[in-house]
């Protein structure tokens, strides 16, 4: 099975971006007009973190970010094994990789690379890696795919990716201390014991420790990347944008974290992958925010 859907990614991955990024957008609205889980979920995340925009506006954001959605998935495998040269081009932003290189590395002391699941996350790694050695927690998947996705994820070099377990989280210190860059998913919901509650667009939301517990090891500076899809299969843009003061603190950075967090989301909603069940923990006591979904 591993062998098969190695094969299939290779195949799809030939494909011009264009004509894949069009498969997404067909998708997308095929999604969007027939009722589904994603399509419910997405909307009630709208409708709970942008209550302060017209109902109309909301839609909008919604249905872009069904179709964005599926544009990331149908890119991933471009990424992962189409040609060195696509990829290079992808990557090319030089007013930005000259920002990364002046201002996140400048001091030598390694940095951690906050990237949401926006826009076309599955980039950044690489981007990232033509500056340096990243080191990335990934959550293995219990299935077939599991071993594609690791050799896709690490195909530049000097990305290296470990289990976000106790052996990863020593990986990535290790990575730090020898000033070189660490990659972490900041929008996930951590296990139980390795979070706290923190605001996220006004509501608790369990957020990691760990990155404040990082930042807060010998001054290591905390950037946001977020790589904007361009339309029409155009390309891709990175952004660049430091994290909030308070990040290395231990009780103040969880909220620093998603104070970031949320700044990314509303520069780019509409390419944010809202249909992920975010507030799912809830503080004792707390309503379900889904419980009729």
């Amino acid at each position: 099975m591993t062998r098969l859907i190695f094969a299939a990614m290779v195949v799809f991955g030939q494909l011009p971006l264009p004509v894949l990024h069009a498969i997404g957008w067909g998708l997308g609205n095929l999604l969007w007009l027939i009722p589904s889980g994603q399509r419910r979920m997405t909307v009630r995340q709208i409708d709970l973190c942008l209550p302060g925009l017209p109902v109309g506006e909301r839609r909008r954001i919604a249905r872009k970010s069904l179709i964005e959605s599926l544009k990331a998935i149908c890119e991933i495998s471009a990424f992962w094994f189409g040609a060195d040269w696509r990829l290079r081009r992808w990557l090319d932003d030089p007013a930005a990789l000259e920002k990364f290189r002046r201002e996140v590395l400048a001091g030598g002391r390694g940095a951690i690379m906050l990237t949401p699941h926006q826009g076309a996350w599955e980039l950044t790694s690489f981007f990232c890696g033509l500056s340096g050695p990243l080191t990335a927690l990934y959550k293995p998947q219990d299935s077939a795919a599991d071993p594609v996705i690791l050799r896709g994820r690490q195909r530049r070099p000097g990305v290296r990716l470990v289990p976000t377990d106790t052996a990863g989280v020593k990986a990535v210190l290790a990575a730090l201390k020898r000033g070189e860059m660490a990659g972490i998913l900041p929008d996930h919901d951590p296990p139980e014991g390795s979070g706290r509650f923190a605001p996220l667009f006004g509501m608790p939301a369990h957020t990691m420790d760990l990155v404040p517990k990082l930042a807060s090891r010998g001054g290591v500076p905390v950037w946001y990347i977020v790589a904007e899809r361009q339309s029409w299969g155009r390309g891709f843009r990175f952004h660049l944008l430091p994290a909030p003061d308070g990040i290395a603190d231990l009780e103040r950075g969880a909220t620093a974290l998603n104070a970031g967090l949320e700044d990314c989301i509303r520069r780019w909603p509409h390419q944010y992958w809202w249909s992920y069940k975010r507030f799912r923990r809830r503080p004792e006591g707390s309503p379900d925010p889904y419980s009729d979904l």
